[in-house]
């Protein structure tokens, strides 16, 4: 097995797969079939990585235009969605939380509340990410607040009787807190993102960010109990006092010393985003707005918190490159027709009105496809056109549906490989590969059927149902 996975060749695979695809032109439609050469390219080339994903990106909308399917200049129309430049605010946001320390404060906060053992420190180490989840709209930048924070705890209960478990139940607390923040918030992540201004192209359907709270933030919730319920029967903790953390927390507050100026203005700047988001509904201000207000007053002189250099060093334009390309795949799919005829293929071995046979499919296919792919935007990229064109055609909510394939895609929970988040706690070589499988495995029988119950019986009572 391991001589095997050692000889695997991912160029090769690139290579082979897309010199392959060129064959369907003779047994499918053409345009189906170019459709399908395109996909097969970027499939591919974000999940082995051969090329770079920046480059695999803008080769789609190369390729889209090369092959005939739609013109260059309609590829890049993505770059201009309002969804884009959230983003791009998101990023501006996270800068200003690393170079105030203003996260990390709030996690030092939230730690210091421990008063009993260190079983409580890992239910508050799930608790600071959930909180800074709110604040700090992107995943790495939350990892990066409180992962220095982690550290120090699992080195205090180190130097006083090395115990696995603590530091196991710790890093892999922030690695599955993560992704579940990943789908809870429209901003909790590019691909929640991403699915957002997907559903509105394709349904017609605008999500704001009050709605999305409450569709997925309770589910989040039940699955954030069920993570902590898993970590202390899989890792029972067995240390006799708290004293040296508590000791270390306190420490720690005492070198940040009393919150500043500029701690204070990005609270403020803060606050008045998330509440700008949730009274969406009453204003009128879109998320990205909002957002990319509050980016810029970070930024101004008197009232902001850095300076513009700092903050656009910040900006990840790789993913920005992704998400563009991906909205373009979305649209291509779309008014090239692949997607309704892929559905309409499917549509003989599905029941028709059927969610849950549907859904059992899509969370088959996507968790899979998941396996390859270090980046949920560009699973979600790939399944997220199929599923609103599949429940269409099985006349299902095509929303409802969406939800569940973006909280699926979700779902790295098996391999280090499956997201920056995995990678990141992985690296500090604390937990192995098994430990992240075993949990993973477990999580997922778990967290499946919560899925499932408030997809059926919650989202119904406010306004998603599985039926159109």
């Amino acid at each position: 097995m391991k001589h095997a996975l050692k000889s695997f060749r991912p160029d090769l695979v690139f290579y082979l797969s897309n010199s392959v695809s060129w064959l369907l032109l003779f047994f499918l439609p053409i345009e189906h079939a170019l459709m399908f050469v395109v996909l097969v390219f970027a499939l591919s080339g974000w999940a082995l990585g051969t090329w770079p994903q920046p480059i695999i990106s803008l080769g789609i909308l190369l390729y889209l235009e090369l092959v005939g399917i739609s013109d260059f200049a309609q590829g890049l129309e993505g770059y201009a969605q309002p969804f884009v430049w959230l983003l791009v605010s998101t990023f501006i946001i996270a800068s200003a939380f690393e170079s105030t320390g203003l996260g990390r404060r709030i996690a030092l906060s939230i730690f210091s509340i421990v008063k009993g053992n260190a079983t409580a420190s890992i239910g508050l180490v799930i608790l600071a990410l959930t909180i800074l989840s709110f604040l700090i709209p992107t995943g790495a930048g939350r990892i990066a607040m409180i992962l220095p924070v982690c550290v120090g705890l699992i080195e205090v209960v180190r130097k006083n009787g090395d115990n696995p478990a603590y530091a196991k139940s710790v890093l892999l607390g922030v690695t599955f807190t993560s992704s579940f923040m990943s789908f809870a918030l429209i901003t909790g992540s590019s691909s929640s993102v991403y699915a957002a201004s997907t559903i509105q192209l394709m349904t017609g359907f605008d999500w704001n960010y009050l709605y999305w709270f409450i569709v997925n933030v309770p589910l989040a919730l039940a699955m954030l109990l069920a993570l902590w319920l898993v970590l202390m029967w899989r890792y029972p903790i067995k240390l006799d006092h708290w004293s040296k953390g508590r000791a270390y927390i306190k420490e720690k507050l005492a070198e940040m010393g009393g919150i500043n100026r500029n701690e204070k203005k990005l609270l403020a700047i803060s606050l008045f985003m998330l509440a700008g988001w949730m009274t969406e509904p009453f204003h009128g201000y879109s998320v990205a707005m909002v957002a990319m207000f509050c980016a810029v007053l970070s930024c101004l002189p008197v009232c902001g918190v850095q300076q513009w250099k700092q903050a656009s060093s910040a900006i990840n334009w790789n993913i920005i490159i992704l998400f563009g390309a991906a909205y373009a795949l979305a649209d291509a799919m779309q008014t090239n027709g692949t997607a309704d005829w892929i559905a309409n293929g499917l549509v003989a071995y599905i029941p028709p009105q059927n969610p849950l046979f549907a859904a059992i499919v899509m969370l088959i296919l996507v968790t899979v496809f998941r396996l390859g792919f270090a980046n949920m935007l560009g699973v979600t990229a790939v399944f997220l056109p199929l599923t609103i064109s599949l429940a269409e055609a099985l006349a299902i909510n095509p929303v409802w549906l969406a939800q569940i394939v973006i909280i699926t895609c979700s779902f790295g929970y098996f391999l280090p490989t499956q997201s920056p988040a995995n990678l990141m706690t992985f690296a500090l070589n604390r937990y192995t590969k098994a430990d992240l499988f075993q949990v993973g495995i477990v999580l997922f029988i778990v967290t499946v059927p919560i899925m499932f119950l408030f997809a059926f019986f919650y989202w119904p009572l406010i306004g998603l149902s599985p039926y159109q």
